[in-house]
């Protein structure tokens, strides 16, 4: 049986397989995929040479910044700009447009770019630039895609899991969908990682009650009592539906419920690590970042052990030179004291 570590560092190399297994066919239509893989999308083909994408480099950030304590948005408005000036590998539209105004122009996406070449941000504060560039609408699955860390540095305390789920999102996704999205995500991979199931109705109370004592700070980014109707909604379909009842490559597939669906269908559902991102990823649509959240919860639910040997290689050769991802895992464990 797994222990809690071995569940951490499932979560942090499922982040990477579920990212690198979706990259290759992001965008395409389940049909599509159905078509170009008859047997299933069965191994990872992501060529070497690519610094890491998006979903597993925004993750790092998450796990390093919570390594150091309870997370800040302007900090972390500084370490994504960053990343977008050395990387920026598959950085979604409202991170760049976030970013722009953030920076006084878009970041410049090097891709092997050193820390040398980071400019300053000259442009507004990460929170007036988020919301700005929200518009009111704006609700994509970039933060839910990233925020998984943050459930292994504080698995055992609600109330910092919570506030530090809002909060990893506030940089870049101001509408309160995308952070309520994390917390409920994160309620239920921190139960995973303690060894614990937990049902809809549980995972809905759990996160509500232990958001409250965060809302004097959260309220200056929109946050009040209550989660909004359209992320109760998702949790509770999530409960009831399996990976092909629902539609990911229609003209909403980057949207942040959707993610979670995929996420919270996997939690409760799936039947082990790969039959479980297999279906998320071969479902088509935002395959890269579905396939990090799938990722992330199945490590979390089945260990480190569960993921197939052949991809652990795979990443562990995609992605050498580089530390590897089991350790920020440790890292976060450690951190707990």
């Amino acid at each position: 049986m797994s222990t809690a570590d071995d569940r951490a560092r499932g979560l942090m190399v499922g982040i990477a397989a579920g990212n690198l297994l979706g990259v290759p066919i992001e965008g395409r239509s389940k049909d599509d995929v159905r078509e170009r893989f008859p047997d299933g999308v069965r191994d990872i083909t992501a060529r070497p040479g690519y610094p890491d994408d998006d979903d597993l480099a925004q993750s790092l950030i998450i796990a390093e910044a919570a390594e150091e304590g309870p997370l800040d948005v302007e900090d972390l408005g500084h370490r994504f700009w960053e990343w977008g000036e050395i990387n920026g590998l598959g950085m979604g539209n409202l991170t760049s447009q976030v970013l722009a105004l953030f920076g006084g122009s878009y970041p410049r996406r090097l891709g092997s770019g050193t820390i040398d070449d980071v400019r300053q941000p000259r442009g507004m504060a990460i929170e007036d630039a988020s919301r700005e560039a929200w518009g009111g609408k704006n609700a994509g699955n970039g933060a839910l895609m990233r925020c998984a860390p943050v459930a292994i540095r504080w698995r055992d305390d609600p109330v910092a899991l919570t506030r530090n789920s809002v909060v990893s999102a506030v940089p870049t996704h101001w509408d309160r969908r995308c952070g309520w999205s994390c917390v409920a995500l994160n309620v239920g991979i921190a139960a995973a990682l303690r060894g614990e199931t937990m049902d809809a109705d549980a995972l809905i109370a759990a996160a509500e009650e232990a958001v409250l004592p965060s809302l004097p700070e959260l309220s200056q980014y929109g946050y009040e009592a209550g989660m909004p109707h359209a992320v109760r909604i998702s949790i509770e379909k999530a409960a009831s539906l399996d990976i092909d009842d629902i539609e990911f490559d229609g003209w909403n597939m980057g949207f942040t419920l959707l993610a979670l669906e995929a996420g919270l269908i996997s939690l409760w559902h799936a039947p082990d690590f790969e039959h479980g991102l297999r279906a998320a990823v071969e479902a088509g649509g935002d395959t890269d970042t579905n396939g990090a959240v799938v990722g992330a919860v199945l490590g979390a639910r089945f260990g480190i052990d569960a993921i197939p040997q052949r991809w652990r290689d795979r990443i562990a050769e995609l992605r050498e030179g580089r530390t590897p991802v089991e350790e920020y895992a440790d890292m976060l464990e450690a951190a707990r004291g």
